[in-house]
């Protein structure tokens, strides 16, 4: 099963850094779903793991980082 991680920047501390592990992971686990039959995110500390399955599926590129 393809696996993608996803990591908080490591520059936020407590939960501005979950949230932020929490909007990336379900940002991309919404682009895997769009083309794969399943997917499972497994939360860790400081990343998530976001297993998908389909036939063939390719994972999407990582969206660009934005400078606020």
């Amino acid at each position: 099963m393809p696996v993608v991680t996803v990591r908080a920047s490591s520059s936020k501390q407590g939960s501005v850094k979950f949230d932020t592990l929490v909007r990336k992971a379900t940002e991309k686990a919404s682009d895997l779903l769009g083309q794969s039959d399943r997917v499972l995110v497994v939360y860790e500390k400081g990343c998530a793991s976001i297993y998908y399955e389909g036939d063939g599926v390719q994972p999407l590129p990582a969206p660009a980082s934005r400078v606020s």
